[in-house]
């Protein structure tokens, strides 16, 4: 029998990404919470829950993070849970986390029509051929 190790997430970014380097190898590690709305009805009245997540990025994600995502924007999230545990204060945490494989900006229609901003600053000229990969 086999193992699988998959989540799915779509929510809004509830603080901006903390980019840190481990020490002696230098990769960088990104983290950040995210907010997943649920909506339901209990009877005739429509309730509300949210459910708060840390996720955790590695190497060219945890850069790709710490440029592109902050606080407030919808993201989609795919990556695997974990569990980590440590002690502070000598008192033994742990808690539940996401370590995301991959990160989809989400925009919302009312973003759409100023991403253009997020362009400025690429021009045809701003390549180097010696940059394709091909």
């Amino acid at each position: 029998m086999g193992f699988f190790n998959k989540v799915i997430l779509l929510g809004n970014v509830t603080r901006n990404p903390e980019v840190r380097y481990i020490p002696g190898s230098g990769t960088p590690v990104a983290s950040f919470g995210l907010a997943i709305n649920r909506r339901y009805r209990q009877g005739e009245e429509t309730r509300e829950e949210t459910c708060f997540i840390d996720i955790v990025a590695f190497s060219k994600l945890a850069e790709f993070a710490g440029e592109y995502i902050s606080k407030g924007i919808s993201v989609l999230i795919e990556g695997r849970l974990t569990y980590r545990t440590w002690e502070q204060d000598g008192q033994k945490r742990s808690k539940h986390e996401i370590v995301a494989e991959n990160i989809q900006l989400v925009w919302k229609k009312e973003k759409a029509a100023s991403t253009s901003d997020l362009l400025d600053d690429v021009t045809e000229d701003s390549f180097d051929e010696d940059d394709i990969p091909f």
